[in-house]
This record gives structure tokens, sequence and C-alpha cells, in this order.
């Protein structure tokens, strides 16, 4: 899989990440989870990305893309650790915090992207990338 611009990669896993989320959250509305916040909060983020990705050019990434995803990671890993604590649901608790550590790692490209302007040179030779 070869990109031209980083960016439009940025914006195709922020989509999956959002359709995952989305996904995660009907699965946990399906098995009646215990708690709903977490069930209800992974619907909304989802939707949220997925809304974000969709509205915005992946030319240009706003700034609040980094601030949206920021909390999702940080609800994503906070939500993982109480479904472990509180109701003993490793599996799901695990699951929650590997998509915020996923969140956190698209957060850091995401303020790569925006605060240090990376301009990918391109190259003078003719490669698969054409």
């Amino acid at each position: 899989m070869c990109f031209k611009d980083f960016r439009k990669a940025f914006c195709l896993a922020t989509g999956l990440l959002g359709l995952i989320l989305i996904g995660l959250g009907v699965y946990l509305l399906a098995t009646f989870f215990p708690l709903s916040f977490i069930t209800i909060g992974t619907i909304v983020a989802g939707v949220l990305l997925i809304i974000l990705c969709c509205l915005i050019k992946c030319n240009k990434i706003p700034c609040f893309i980094c601030l949206l995803l920021t909390l999702v990671s940080l609800f994503l890993i906070i939500s993982g650790i109480l479904a472990i604590v509180l109701i003993s649901s490793i599996i799901v608790g695990l699951i929650l915090i590997g998509l915020g550590v996923l969140t956190v790692i698209l957060t850091a490209v995401c303020l790569i992207l925006q605060l240090c302007g990376i301009t990918i040179i391109k190259p003078t030779g003719r490669t698969g990338c054409n």
C-alpha cells in the first residue's frame, strides 16, 4: 500500500477506528454490558470520529480532531480500567485499553501532522507511488 500523503492514511485510520468503536458499542449493547456509560460513550465516540472523518477534507487536519482523539483515548483507557476493576470483565477491559493505546498512537500522528507541518518530499525518480 503506497500513500502519497500521510494525511489521507490518517483520515482512513480515524474512520476505521470509528467503525470499530461503533461495532464494539453495539456488541456491548447486545450483550447487556452492566456499565451503560461505557456502552453509550463507545458508540458516541465512534459516531463522532466517523462524522469528523467524513466532513473534513483530508488535506488539512483541524486541531480539534487531535483534541477529540485525546479525549477518546482518555475515555477508552479509563473505561477499560473501570471495566476490569468494577465488574471483572477482563476481556472487554483489555479490548478497550488496546483501542485506547491505538487512539493514543493516532493522536501522536495527528499532533505530528498538525504541529510540525510535515510535508512529504516527492521523489524525483519513478517509483511505485506514481
